[in-house]
């Protein structure tokens, strides 16, 4: 961690990405801003509170080391900082009557148990989640644990500075994770509830705080309000459930390996469970079932039995994610909040066995015992070896033959364009080119766009690009998506297998290369050797250039109205029209058209007739269809303005022959334009707060930005562009920053009391 090197992981290189984004935005004193290296250009740190990312910066300055030097030291920092929230929360609610050497012992054991957990990786739990980059959410875990600790011992001193250093914590939880704020706040609601009396006792104060927290985090409640039906959330359990394991997976892991050799699977998994030492987390659930019970009866430890049963909960149950989705409650993150308590109340487990009185064992031995134990696992298991990396380094991970390919490949990217559009090819493998992880610092260094990103700050961009990969690219890596519309896709398209709906797509975004290396990506080239012009190879890399469609004419943009914006004044949702254009866009290619579907807002309806004449035709979709829709449709026909009402229910059903027809009549009349005439330049995607001087800014099928302008105000150039308010950015640093004051002011005042000669205890 201190060789100032790129670490091997999952999500740590794009991390160092975006570190590297955070530095060059608050050099222009913002905290949130837009970035291309993901998207195609997107926002960034909207949606993911960067102060993580404040604190590498913080190091980077302080230390005089590069970005990366400084996020290895950052790691290196979370680990110590959780080892030691982890000793004080438990010290703080179960330990504090003991006597400090025993404290010590059970903190240790207590820490080493957590430390020790082998799950899958890629799910971020303990340190295997960190070396696969969940770092973040261990940091902001240290956070909360430090938070509640300050909280209790505000409640039994009454004791100002305690409170002022929750307020800082609490404020700096919610701008360093948003998943961990959530939880967060479940355990807030729970400590609530546990010492209600003494809440309702001191309304005032606590109302005082809640205003002061809100007031700090506000930036951060903004963005996500008003602005999270523009990400798009992650369902873990549905597209690759984890193996979320309390025995530990190295252990199934390596039975299984022996019993692919034909070795009986149940003898070996016993025989290594014992043999590893990894009969203790057997051991510790036993031992917390029989004594579940006691500990959720008792005072002292009733909070922290209340957080391993709603943290188990939600482990185990995905349906949350599913009815809170802009929430993207990961099962896996809850699991860490419940295997830390469960760690915990395994050492208050062992001190409840052992002890002083009949029928206990003696503690010194039992305790030395678990930890010798605990040892032997901690010091025998290797967290970079078990996530199948030869090293912690990035680059001592590869061989010298995949760092050359790495080198050939980035500079074969960097001399494309300058903003070209790049969609790369992912597949889910922890081999050097697997993972969006991968592509994007790869694309980040050779100066191109990424059409795709992280799924830390989602796109619905991704969904689109998930649903139409169903053609031709079913193998890749299903990530940054909820919503899967690829049945109605498939149900409306023709059965031609050389159709390329997905290169059509692809156009319709702005992208203008692919590349990728797998068998199924060479079958693709191939298939369309007619629209992939391979442009440069790095084998088993091919660069490949997207072609358009001879066989489509290419029309003015079409316009997509929702009646509820005539009957209600209601705008059109964001998902609701990407689902319901793209489905559209499935018929208009069969049809035999190339052309855009723009959102109509009620911006543009107070100035309908203005904007008729840059649009080919309009369409209306309806739910129900009524009386007005219809009146409406007639009034723009008597204007000689090519319109027509299309029910959603039409689009959804197996039914191609009533949308096709009136698609075909509505159409056949318009004038064909040059296929340039539909492109953008440097297209990116559709966010609200973005404006531009020179023309509307309008949502297309794809999810990106159209910059509209009426014909009579001229044509854009290509210097044209559209950019977002610098304040909100600005607000959002001070936010972080004025909550850092109020965290150091907590720590400063807490600690006066040790440097005073009149308190000598």
């Amino acid at each position: 961690m201190f060789s100032g090197q790129t670490l091997s992981g999952w999500d740590t290189p794009g991390h160092i990405v975006l570190a590297k984004e955070f530095a060059k935005l608050i050099q222009t004193g913002s905290a949130a801003g837009w970035s291309d290296v993901w998207f195609g250009g997107f926002p960034i740190f909207y949606f993911y509170p960067p102060f993580y990312y404040l604190f590498v910066y913080s190091l980077h300055l302080l230390l005089s080391i590069n970005i990366e030097s400084a996020f290895s030291i950052s790691v290196f920092i979370t680990i110590l900082l959780l080892f030691t929230a982890i000793y004080s929360f438990a010290k703080q609610f179960l330990w504090s009557i003991y006597p400090k050497y025993v404290r010590v012992i059970l903190g240790l054991s207590s820490v080493l148990f957590y430390f020790n957990y082998a799950g899958e990786g890629l799910q971020g739990t303990s340190i295997v989640g960190i070396v696969e980059g969940t770092v973040i959410s261990s940091f902001a875990h240290s956070l909360i644990l430090f938070a509640l600790v300050s909280l209790d011992k505000y409640r039994k001193k009454i004791y100002i500075p305690y409170l002022v250093l929750f307020v800082g914590l609490t404020s700096i939880i919610f701008y360093t994770h948003l998943l961990s704020s959530v939880f967060y706040s479940l355990m807030l609601l729970l400590y609530c509830f546990e010492y209600r009396h003494f809440f309702f006792q001191n309304i005032k104060v606590f109302s005082f705080s809640l205003v002061t927290v809100f007031f700090l985090i506000f930036p951060v409640v903004y963005n996500y309000v008003s602005f999270s039906e523009y990400t798009s959330g992650v369902f873990y359990g549905y597209s690759y459930p984890p193996l979320l394991s309390i025995l530990g997976k190295d252990v199934y892991d390596s039975a299984l390996r022996a019993y692919s050799n034909g070795e009986n699977l149940t003898l070996v998994y016993i025989v290594e469970l014992f043999s590893s030492g990894r009969w203790l987390s057997l051991a510790a659930l036993l031992l917390l079932i029989f004594h579940f019970r006691k500990f959720h009866s008792s005072p002292r430890s009733k909070f922290i039995s209340s957080i391993l049963l709603v943290f188990f909960w939600l482990s185990l149950d995905y349906s949350l994610g599913y009815i809170f989705p802009n929430l993207k409650i990961h099962n896996y993150r809850a699991f860490d909040c419940f295997f830390i308590s469960f760690s915990i109340l395994f050492s208050l487990s062992i001190r409840t066995i052992a002890g002083n009185g009949k029928n206990r064992l003696p503690f010194f031995s039992t305790i030395f015992v678990v930890l010798m134990i605990e040892f032997y696992i901690f010091i025998n298991f290797n967290p970079t070896k078990y996530q199948e990396y030869r090293s912690p380094i990035w680059h001592s991970a590869r061989s010298s033959e995949e760092l050359k390919l790495y080198q050939k490949l980035a500079d074969r990217l960097s001399s494309l364009p300058k903003g070209t559009l790049v969609q790369p090819e992912i597949i889910r493998s922890k081999s050097m080119f697997g993972t969006p992880h991968f592509w994007l610092p790869l694309l980040y260094e050779a100066g191109v766009r990424n059409n795709l990103g992280l799924t830390v700050e989602s796109s619905y961009y991704s969904t689109l690009v998930f649903n139409w990969q169903e053609f031709g690219f079913a193998n890749s890596f299903r990530w940054g998506t909820d919503v899967d519309w690829r049945e109605n896709l498939i149900l409306h398209a023709k059965r031609n297998p050389d159709s390329g709906y997905y290169l059509d797509f692809l156009l319709r975004s702005g992208v203008t290369h692919l590349v990728g290396y797998s068998p199924q990506f060479h079958e693709y080239i191939d298939l369309h050797k007619q629209r992939l012009e391979i442009i440069g190879s790095e084998y088993p890399f091919f660069i490949t250039k997207i072609l358009p469609n001879a066989n489509l004419k290419s029309i003015k943009p079409i316009g997509l109205i929702h009646t509820e914006l005539l009957n209600s004044q209601s705008e059109y949702r964001y998902r609701d029209f990407l689902k319901i254009s793209n489905l559209l866009q499935m018929y208009l290619v069969n049809l035999g058209y190339h052309t855009k579907v723009l959102k109509i807002t009620k911006k543009q309806l107070d100035q309908f007739e203005t904007i008729v004449p840059s649009f080919s035709a309009f369409i209306l979709i309806s739910k129900e269809g009524g009386l007005g829709d219809e009146s409406w449709n007639q009034n723009l026909k008597s204007k000689k303005i090519p319109s027509a009402i299309i029910r959603e229910s039409q689009l959804l059903l197996d039914n191609q022959s009533l949308p096709i027809q009136t698609l075909s009549e509505l159409l056949e009349s318009t004038i064909e334009i040059p296929k340039s005439a539909l492109s953008q330049s440097m297209p990116q995607s559709y966010f609200e707060e973005r404006k531009s001087d020179l023309g509307e800014i309008l949502l297309d099928d794809t999810g990106k930005e159209y910059l509209f302008v009426t014909e009579e105000n001229g044509k854009y150039s290509d210097g044209m562009f559209a950019s977002l308010p610098s304040l909100t950015g600005k607000i959002y640093l001070w936010g972080m920053i004025i909550s850092f004051v109020f965290l150091l002011s907590g720590v400063f005042l807490t600690k006066i009391p040790y440097f005073s000669f009149s308190k000598t205890k």
